[in-house]
């Protein structure tokens, strides 16, 4: 295909200019700005490097933040994932959930956050139920449509010669699940940490949230675009990290 990139340095320098020229474009925008509007890339940087040499900070706000994103995501990615494997077996089960999953998707965050403070209060539990929530739809979403998907031709020359439910399972259910299972993963991340700071930022005492409220009622512009910048490394941290090299174990194992 004609613009295809080859060779991993190449796209490694791609992907190193990508982020220049957003340094570039930001460190433009805050000459033009106040600093209480836009912090620049140098003093966003300083803040975040003071933020994380603190061991307050990291033991009371981001390891708290972190441990949040874990747990949501592990509940969402098993809650998503089983209700789309039942919904691609059983069609009468997906058209029973698709109202949940509906309106999951379309409340707004905001309004999801307010309710379940309501019901669970402030701390963690509301936190990372709001957080399971809005991951375990997108995940529902992408392993139901893949269960779809599965190539009936396979499935009958598994009847044919009498392929055991395990290795139906393993070869055929499985294989064709795991590349939009572990998409939706990552995109699971991305809408994780954005819930979980929305949900600290109106309902917890402590976690990057929290921190982002105060910065912003200091008006320490260069704290909250250091914060920013911390929970999108978390973001980059957990897919690059974790979910990347297991899916690229797993596909490699079962190939």
């Amino acid at each position: 295909m004609m613009g295809t990139i080859h060779g991993t340095t190449a796209r490694l320098l791609l992907r190193i200019s990508g982020i220049l020229l957003l340094v570039l474009a930001w460190e433009i925008v805050a000459r033009h700005y106040s600093g209480l509007v836009v912090a620049s890339p140098l003093e966003t940087l300083s803040a975040a490097a003071r933020l994380l040499s603190d061991p307050t900070f990291i033991l009371r706000h981001f390891a708290v933040s972190l441990k949040r994103v874990g747990l949501a995501l592990v509940f969402g990615l098993l809650v998503g994932g089983s209700l789309g494997l039942l919904a691609g077996f059983f069609d009468p089960f997906r058209l029973m959930i698709e109202p949940l999953r509906w309106m999951l998707m379309t409340i707004p965050g905001v309004v999801i956050v307010v309710v379940f403070m309501l019901w669970f209060g402030m701390g963690n539990l509301m936190v990372i139920s709001i957080t399971a929530c809005t991951i375990a739809p997108v995940v529902y979403v992408n392993v139901s449509q893949a269960m779809s998907s599965v190539d009936r031709s396979l499935l009958e020359m598994a009847e044919i010669y009498r392929f055991p439910l395990s290795m139906k399972l393993r070869r055929i259910y499985a294989m064709t699940v795991a590349g939009p299972f572990f998409s939706a993963a990552v995109i699971a991340v991305g809408n994780g940490i954005r819930v979980v700071v929305l949900a600290e930022v109106l309902g917890a005492n402590n976690g990057l949230g929290h921190c982002l409220a105060i910065s912003r009622t200091n008006l320490d512009t260069p704290e909250l675009y250091a914060l920013a910048l911390i929970s999108m490394s978390i973001v980059g941290g957990i897919e690059f990290f974790l979910l990347k090299p297991l899916k690229e174990k797993y596909l490699w194992r079962e190939s």
